[in-house]
C-alpha cells in the first residue's frame, strides 16, 4: 500500500535531498516581521493569494487563504504594494509601532466598455503578441537566483495527515537548468526530515513551452504551436493598475495529446501573462489502480517593474482516488503554495552552484547561520491556517501515513493491517531476518509435493537458506541448504553464493511459469505442461553488479560451477479433480553426471513477470560441459540469449505513452546435447495466455536443440476508444493491444529418430497474429489470436499489461 501512497506523493515530489553544498549567497539578514490581513473594503471578504511587492525591490510573498500575510523586512519605515486583480493597487507604509494591519483595497471603478466583436475571437492576436514577446524577452534571460517558501500538506477525507515546509534558494540558468538549496525545513512530527522533499525548483512554471504534470509532458499556452492545441476566447475584463486585464478562456483542441484548460489572465499594454488558472484536459488520466485524479494550478506572475515576468508563487492542489476491486484506499487530497521572492536576474553564477549533479540540496547548520533564514526567526512565509496550525499542534510521531490510508475491502482485510502488536513489533528483528516459504506443487511424476524452504538474514551480507519436502508419487525427499554472502569492501556489489539441492528439476525451463502454476491446471484436468527428472546438483555462484549509473546501463555478469547427477524419473499419476484424463508419460534423459561451467551476463532490467510492465535489457547465457578436465559425462556447449526492447511510439507526451514491446529468444549448441538440456519456447497454459509465449501452443511448449523466436505487442492503450469518443470506457482504463509471434525450433533427423518420446516439436515455422483487450477491471486482459501458418482460433486471458 505504501507504494500507492508514495504514487500519489511523486505527483509533486522532486529528488531525494542531499547534503551539504557550496556556493551560495551569504547575506545574513534580521529585521522587522510585517503582518495583516488584506479585504475587500466593501464586502471585507479576504483576499486569498494577492500579490504582496516591497516596493522598489524584488521582494514580496502572497496572502494566505484567508488573506493574512506575513513578510520580514530589514528596515522600517518600509512601503508595502498590495496587488489584486480587479482591485485599485495601494501602497501602505509600516513604521516601528505599526507592524499589523487590516489592508482594504477598494473594487476597480473604472467602467469597461461592453464585449462585442465579430470575426476572429481578439484573444487570438492577445495570445500572439504574448507569445511573440515571451520569445524576446526569454531570449535575454540568461540567469535568476530567489528566495523560496514551500508548503504542502497531504490530508485524507477527515484531517491533514502530514504537513512539509521548506525555506530555499533557489537558482537557474540557460542551458544549465535549476539547483535549489534547502536552507531550513519545518515538518509535523510523524515526518522524518530526510522524509521532507517541499520544494520549488520541480514546480511548474506556466511561461514554459512544456510543463510537466505527473509524467505528462503538456503542451503550455504559451508554447510556440500553443494555437494547434488551443482556441482562446476572451471572457471579461478587468483592471489592475490602470491597465486592462483580459481574462481568456483556453479550450483544448486536440482530442490525443495532453492539455490544459481553464483561464488565463492577460495584462493587456504588456501582453504579459500575469495569472493562470488551469487543469489538466480530459486526455489526462491514469491507468487502475488509479481510479480518478483531480488537479488544478494557479500562478502568477510579476515583472518587478522591469522586462521579465517570473512567477511569484505555485498553488497545486488535488484529490487521488485508488482501488481495486475489494480494494480501496481512502481518497487521498493534497495542497502545495509556493512563494518565491527577492530575484536576482542575470547576475554572475558561481561555478559552485552547479558543481553538484544533484538538483536539490540541504545546507548544514553552519552554512544556514551565515543565510540568516531559518523558521526560528520566522523567515518571510505564508502564514498557516487554522486547521494547519492545528495539525502541528496535535500531531505525533505514531500518526503514520499508512495508519491515515488504511485500505477497506475484502482483500484488504485478507491481507490484514500490519500493524502488529507492541509484542510482535518488539520481535520483529528477529522476525524480519526469518522467511518461511512453503513449497506446494502437483505434477504427473512427483505427484503431490509439500515442503518448506526457510530463509535467515544473518547479517546485512550473510544469507542462509534451506529446504526440505516429500514427494508422494517418488516416495523420498527433497533437500538442500545454501548460503549467500555479499562480500565486504565492494559496495555489495560482489556476491559469492554456495548451494546443494537433491530435488526434482524441469526438463525444460520456463520464461513465464512456475511448477506451482501447472500444478493447478493438472488438477483441473489439463495436461501437464513441464517434463522432470531427478537431480542432484552441488553449484558455487559469482555475481557482480555494476549500477546503470557507473556505465549507463546495469550490467550484471556471473560465473558458475555445478557439478549434478541426473537420473530419470517415470510417471506415478494421472489424477484430477475432472477424472478420466490420461497424462503422457514423463520422457526418460540422458542420465549420467554433468559438471559445467557457465558465463551469464545481464544487461539492463530484468523483465517483469507475464509482461504486466515493459522494459528494456538483456541476458546472455554460455554453459559448458567437458568430458576432458571438467570430467562430465556429457560434451556440449551451449547458448542462450534473450533481448527484451521497449520503444516508444505514439503520443509520448503522455504519462503512459503508445509502446512497442519486442522479446527475441534463442538458444543453439554444439557437441552432443542431452535431451534436459534442450531449449524451448513457451506457450499457453490452459486459458493463461501471457506474454512472450505462443498463445496457440496449447499446454505445451515447443522444444529443439536450436530455435528463434519473436514476440512483440503494440499497446495502443486506450486511444482507440478516445478516438470513437468513448471517453467513460476509456477512462475506466479499457485499452487494445495488437500482439503477434513467430518462430520455430530444430531438432537434427537422425536425433528425432533416436529419441524415446514424441517431442512438441512442428519442424517448420509458427506464425500468429491477434488482437487483446486490456485492463479488464484493472488486472486482466482478454487475448485472441490467429495461427497463420495452419488454420487456427485461440481465445484466453492474463494479467494486464499496465505500464
Amino acid at each position: 500500500m505504501m507504494a500507492l501512497l508514495v504514487l500519489a506523493m511523486s505527483m509533486w515530489s522532486p529528488s531525494p535531498v542531499i547534503a551539504n553544498p557550496d556556493g551560495f549567497s551569504t547575506e545574513n539578514e534580521s529585521g522587522y516581521i510585517l503582518t495583516g490581513r488584506l479585504v475587500d473594503a466593501q464586502t471585507r471578504e479576504s483576499l486569498p493569494a494577492a500579490n504582496i511587492q516591497v516596493k522598489d525591490t524584488f521582494r514580496g510573498s502572497i496572502t494566505n487563504n484567508q488573506g493574512f500575510f506575513e513578510i520580514r523586512v530589514s528596515e522600517l519605515p518600509v512601503t508595502l504594494v498590495f496587488r489584486y486583480i480587479g482591485y485599485e493597487t495601494q501602497e501602505v507604509e509600516f513604521t516601528e509601532g505599526a507592524t499589523d494591519k487590516i489592508v482594504e483595497l477598494m473594487p476597480s471603478a473604472v467602467e469597461l466598455d461592453e464585449l462585442v466583436f465579430t470575426g476572429e475571437d481578439p484573444a487570438i492576436h492577445i495570445m500572439e503578441r504574448v507569445i511573440a514577446r515571451k520569445q524576446i524577452w526569454r531570449q535575454e534571460l540568461d540567469s535568476w537566483k530567489a528566495d523560496a517558501y514551500t508548503r504542502q500538506s497531504l490530508s485524507n477525507d477527515t484531517e491533514i495527515v502530514t504537513i512539509t515546509e521548506s525555506l530555499s534558494e533557489t537558482w537557474w540558468q540557460r542551458g544549465r537548468g535549476f539547483r535549489e538549496y534547502i536552507v531550513d525545513q519545518r515538518q509535523t512530527n510523524n515526518v522524518l526530515a530526510d522524509q521532507n522533499f517541499a520544494g520549488t525548483s520541480y514546480l511548474p512554471n506556466f511561461y514554459d513551452d512544456e510543463i510537466e504534470v505527473a509524467g505528462f509532458r503538456v503542451i503550455g499556452v504559451t508554447h510556440p504551436n500553443a494555437f494547434r492545441y488551443y482556441d482562446f476566447r476572451i471572457e471579461d475584463r478587468r483592471i489592475l493598475d490602470g491597465q486592462t486585464v483580459y481574462d481568456i478562456r483556453v479550450v483544448p483542441k486536440s482530442r490525443l495529446q495532453p492539455v490544459f484548460e481553464g483561464m488565463i489572465s492577460v495584462l493587456g499594454d504588456e501582453y504579459a501573462l500575469i495569472e493562470v488558472d488551469l487543469v489538466p484536459g480530459e486526455m489526462i488520466f491514469f491507468p487502475p489502480p488509479v481510479q480518478e485524479v483531480n488537479l488544478s494550478y494557479r500562478q502568477q506572475f510579476s515583472n518587478y517593474g522591469g522586462s521579465f515576468w517570473l512567477p511569484t508563487d505555485v498553488r497545486i492542489s488535488g484529490k487521488l482516488e485508488i482501488g481495486l476491486p475489494g480494494f480501496r484506499i481512502p481518497e487521498i487530497r493534497f495542497n502545495l503554495v509556493s512563494s518565491i521572492t527577492n530575484y536576482e536576474v542575470n547576475m554572475a553564477v558561481p561555478d559552485s552552484v552547479f558543481g553538484r549533479q544533484a538538483q536539490i540540496s540541504r545546507l548544514d547548520d553552519v552554512q544556514r547561520e551565515r543565510l540568516g533564514r531559518s523558521f526560528e526567526i520566522q523567515s518571510e512565509f505564508i502564514p498557516l491556517s487554522d486547521e494547519e496550525q492545528e495539525a502541528y499542534d496535535t500531531i505525533d510521531s505514531t500518526r503514520s501515513i499508512q495508519d491515515a490510508f488504511q485500505p477497506t475491502g475484502f482483500l484488504a482485510r485478507l491481507a490484514g493491517d500490519g500493524s502488529g502488536s507492541e509484542s510482535g513489533r518488539q520481535r520483529s528483528g528477529f522476525r524480519d531476518r526469518l522467511s518461511i516459504n512453503p513449497d506446494l506443487r502437483y505434477n504427473r511424476a512427483e505427484a503431490f509435493y509439500g515442503g518448506v524452504n526457510p530463509g535467515f538474514r544473518i547479517s546485512r551480507d550473510i544469507s542462509v537458506s534451506a529446504k526440505l519436502g516429500y514427494g508422494t508419487g517418488q516416495e523420498e525427499f527433497s533437500y538442500g541448504g545454501g548460503i549467500d554472502l555479499r562480500v565486504p569492501g565492494t559496495s555489495r556489489r560482489l556476491s559469492l553464493g554456495l548451494t546443494y539441492d537433491y530435488d526434482t528439476a524441469l526438463r525444460i525451463s520456463s520464461a513465464n511459469f512456475i511448477p506451482l502454476f501447472s500444478s493447478v491446471n493438472m488438477l483441473a484436468g489439463f495436461d501437464d505442461y513441464f517434463d522432470y527428472y531427478n537431480r542432484e546438483q552441488f553449484r558455487a555462484d559469482v555475481l557482480y553488479r555494476i549500477p546503470s549509473r557507473v556505465l549507463g546501463i546495469r550490467l550484471e555478469p556471473g560465473l558458475s560451477f555445478s557439478t549434478e547427477q541426473h537420473r530419470s524419473l517415470e510417471k506415478t499419476t494421472s489424477y484430477s479433480f475432472r477424472g478420466g484424463v490420461q497424462q503422457r508419460e514423463n520422457p526418460a534423459i540422458d542420465e549420467g553426471r554433468l559438471n559445467a561451467l557457465a558465463f551469464s551476463l545481464r544487461l539492463g532490467d530484468t523483465p517483469a513477470p507475464f509482461g504486466i510492465a515493459g522494459n528494456s535489457g538483456a541476458l546472455v547465457r554460455v554453459e559448458h560441459s567437458d568430458g576432458g578436465w571438467l570430467g562430465s559425462d556429457f560434451d556440449f556447449t551451449r547458448y542462450t540469449a534473450s533481448v527484451d526492447l521497449r520503444i516508444d511510439t505514439f503520443l509520448q507526451r503522455r504519462f503512459l505513452s503508445n509502446t512497442l514491446d519486442i522479446r527475441l529468444q534463442g538458444f543453439t549448441h554444439s557437441g552432443d546435447l542431452p535431451v534436459q538440456k534442450f531449449g524451448g519456447f513457451d506457450g499457453r497454459q490452459a486459458l493463461f495466455t501471457p506474454f512472450g509465449g505462443f498463445k496457440t501452443a496449447y499446454n505445451r511448449m515447443p522444444e529443439g536443440e536450436h530455435g528463434t523466436a519473436v514476440f512483440w505487442e503494440h499497446n495502443f492503450r486506450t486511444i482507440p476508444f478516445e478516438l470513437l469518443g468513448l471517453m467513460g470506457v476509456a477512462r475506466s482504463g479499457l485499452g487494445l493491444i495488437v500482439h503477434g509471434a513467430s518462430g520455430r525450433t530444430w531438432i537434427d533427423d537422425e536425433r528425432l529418430q533416436s529419441l524415446t518420446f514424441e517431442p512438441f516439436y512442428d519442424d517448420g515455422w509458427r506464425h500468429e497474429i491477434g488482437v487483446s483487450l486490456n485492463s479488464i477491471f484493472g488486472i486482466m486482459r482478454l487475448d485472441t489470436a490467429w495461427r497463420l501458418d495452419q488454420p487456427g482460433f485461440y481465445i484466453g486471458i492474463s494479467a494486464a499489461r499496465i505500464f
